[in-house]
């Protein structure tokens, strides 16, 4: 399943790198970033690992304000687009094609923080993941994540209507079908954990098995603003949320 999901993303990798694109053009969109960055890791440059880093956007950020990043991605397409993208906008930021859930090529208490955004939904085992990624973060170190409750079994009335509101909307202002892609996908996606489960939910409570003392999860304000193009063209994925579990202090 994991090369499966893996090979899909690659393929995908293109559309993907174009929103990234957009996105680091995106005045607006980078300084929401960077904000949320600041706030959360603080003004001390720290060690940090970026687990589904895709096109390097996050990376990129973090970089930018001084922290010590490694990426990974399980998808060969997604770690080349995160090369070339770190060589584009000069980030000295280590990119490796890894997978996100043993992590083989980490050392245990070498991180301060362990970042991802829209990646944790696709892990094929949270609970194996989570352990690992406590493992590798330093005591007192945190897991940051920003995700959503990408659940594609039983969609209701509403989510339907909305993802043809999406494929028109995405349609018309980027000449593609990506709602539809994600249905024609559904199969693989929905064999992972987490597509099947309530979210966020069911990340605490896996966070809580494994024993993380401290985690605050909260509603991702920002993403969820049914104001915005980017929500109806993307907000039938489900309420995004922000995650950050802290590893006991020795």
């Amino acid at each position: 399943m994991f090369e499966k999901i893996e090979n899909k993303w690659t393929e995908d990798s293109g559309d993907y790198d174009d929103m990234i694109q957009k996105q680091l053009s995106n005045k607006r969109t980078v300084s929401h970033w960077t904000k949320e960055l600041k706030r959360l890791l603080g003004p001390e440059p720290l060690r940090i690992l970026e687990v589904g880093c895709g096109p390097g956007f996050m990376s990129i950020i973090a970089a930018r304000l001084g922290h010590d990043v490694k990426a990974i991605d399980g998808s060969s397409g997604m770690v080349e687009k995160a090369r070339r993208n770190m060589r584009q906008y000069h980030q000295q930021v280590e990119i490796c094609e890894e997978d996100g859930v043993t992590l083989p090529l980490e050392q245990e208490q070498s991180y301060d923080v362990i970042l991802s955004r829209d990646a944790v939904w696709t892990l094929y085992d949270p609970e194996k993941a989570f352990r690992r990624w406590k493992a590798v973060l330093k005591p007192g170190g945190r897991i940051i994540y920003f995700d959503g409750d990408y659940r594609t079994v039983e969609p209701t009335l509403k989510n339907k209507i909305h993802m043809k509101i999406a494929d028109f909307l995405i349609y018309v202002t980027e000449r593609k079908t990506y709602g539809s892609d994600v249905k024609e996908n559904s199969g693989i996606y929905e064999k992972l954990p987490f597509t099947s489960q309530k979210r966020p939910e069911a990340d605490f409570q896996i966070l809580k098995k494994v024993r993380f003392a401290r985690i605050q999860i909260r509603e991702n304000r920002w993403l969820n603003r049914p104001w915005t193009m980017d929500f109806w063209k993307y907000g039938y994925q489900g309420k995004k949320f922000i995650v950050v579990a802290t590893k006991k202090e020795k």
